[in-house]
């Protein structure tokens, strides 16, 4: 019988503190109930990814698969010629929305491929192998996708710093809309990086205000002040906006969404297009999410806290 490792990780929506983190700042993630599964298969002949209608061999170049290509050649290397994998990816989670579909692609392979291969599977080292598939994609990234589809929960997230659970002592309900626009993590981030050129010194200011405000979003959330945490992502929607991230579909996506009974909305994620999230009041869960549903041909509710990486088989 043909030996097989299978892993799921989640996607993610971040709160507050997207792009700044990259510069430094704390940013708080949360891990959702839409996962990604990766199976690695013994299999003859040469090694392959399968992905839907998509095929690619391992040691082709032909651009596909980049990220999986990258993070199975570094754990496998020699090993790859000795013996074949079959490698298939399954997705909730659709590709540019912002809600960590490649890091969860990316923590997925990484697990499988170290356990298939015998090696290390320790948080640390998951992450580590993860990474370089993110890198080799979006250049630059802070890492806090990865650590939260890996960790799940909610996380306060710093790149100069260990990540931090953040105990929640009821179950918190987020919307999640996505606008059917996918975008590139790596582009927005250097549209960014421009910014932070023309102005530095206030974007130093903002900065250091996203670490302000995630700290209020962990007492908001201590607290169970859902109002409060609600004001919160409303403000880092102000910085986004300003930053260059938001759009004006996502402009009126979130004046759509704001008109019904939640206490904040924001797009989440590098933005350009991509998803937005929307903190619900209590009693309106469920007719706001009929809503969507019924307006929207991608959107989901889901509660926080929720499992991270997952072994499958």
């Amino acid at each position: 019988m043909s030996r097989e490792v299978i892993a799921s990780a989640p996607g993610k929506i971040i709160l507050t503190g997207e792009h700044f983190v990259v510069h430094g700042a704390y940013s708080i993630a949360a891990a959702v109930n839409k996962r990604v599964r990766v199976s690695i298969l013994e299999a003859p002949g040469d090694s392959y990814i399968l992905a839907g209608d998509a095929r690619s061999r391992v040691n082709n170049d032909d651009g596909r698969f980049v990220l999986v290509k990258t993070i199975l050649r570094h754990v496998f290397e020699e090993e790859m010629k000795d013996q074949g994998v079959a490698i298939s990816i399954s997705s909730d989670i659709p590709a540019g929305s912002g809600l960590g579909s490649s890091a969860a692609v990316s923590v997925a392979t990484a697990a499988a491929a170290l356990k298939f291969a015998h090696l290390e599977t320790s948080p640390r080292k998951i992450f580590e192998i993860a990474l370089l598939g993110e890198k080799k994609v979006h250049g630059n990234p802070s890492g806090i996708d990865v650590e939260t589809s890996l960790q799940g929960g909610m996380l306060l997230f710093s790149k100069n710093t260990e990540s931090k659970p953040i105990p929640l002592n009821r179950v918190v309900h987020f919307l999640v809309v996505y606008s059917g626009k996918p975008r590139r993590t790596s582009t927005l981030i250097e549209r960014v990086e421009i910014r932070k050129k023309q102005y530095p010194n206030f974007f130093d200011c903002l900065t250091r205000a996203a670490s302000f405000l995630s700290l209020d979003v962990v007492d908001a959330i201590a607290a169970g002040d859902l109002p409060r945490l609600g004001a919160l992502m409303n403000i880092s929607q102000t910085a986004l906006s300003w930053i260059g991230v938001s759009t004006s579909s996502i402009d009126r996506l979130i004046e759509d969404v704001a008109a019904q009974e939640v206490y904040g909305v924001k797009l989440t994620g590098a933005g350009g297009g991509g998803s937005i999230i929307a903190l619900p009041k209590p009693d309106s869960v469920d007719a706001l999410s009929k809503y969507m549903t019924r307006n929207y041909s991608y959107s989901f509710m889901t509660q926080i806290p929720q499992e991270g990486l997952r072994w499958e088989v």
